[in-house]
């Protein structure tokens, strides 16, 4: 399944300074994905209306059970109101015993390099799985 394209859904100033996540999720089994796709379906849903949202984009590797996601923001602050929002929330509390261990990671970059490659999210993401197990 190719990646999804990145989805616009706010606007800042090129030169604006955003906060950057991305994540690695694996999950257990394949049967977990109807469920996993449901719950992103309802996240989205959610993310068109969240506050300080640029855009985002879904990468899933179906036969490998691995999701990536990228999402941009204007502060860390209306990030952090998506992530503890009720329908986030019961997201990930209904897919966490589904999931193998999981790899985020977050960056700035200026609006103007939106929208981030899949090239530099797998990078920087396995960068950092890579540095949390050596420690």
């Amino acid at each position: 399944m190719p990646a999804f394209p990145w989805i616009k859904v706010g606007t800042a100033d090129r030169d604006a300074d955003l906060s950057i996540i991305a994540s690695r999720l694996p999950l257990r089994s394949h049967r977990d994905i109807p469920r996993f796709l449901w719950h992103t379906w309802l996240v989205q849903r959610q993310l068109a209306r969240s506050p300080g949202l640029v855009g985002y984009s879904l990468d899933a590797q179906l036969l490998s059970k691995t999701f990536w996601t990228v999402s941009a923001w204007t502060s860390r602050p209306d990030l952090g109101g998506f992530d503890r929002s009720s329908r986030h929330r019961a997201a990930k509390d209904a897919i966490r015993p589904a999931l193998l261990p999981s790899t985020f990671v977050m960056w700035r970059c200026r609006a103007g390099c939106l929208p981030i490659t899949w090239r530099e999210v797998r990078s920087r993401v396995e960068a950092a799985a890579t540095s949390a197990a050596r420690s």
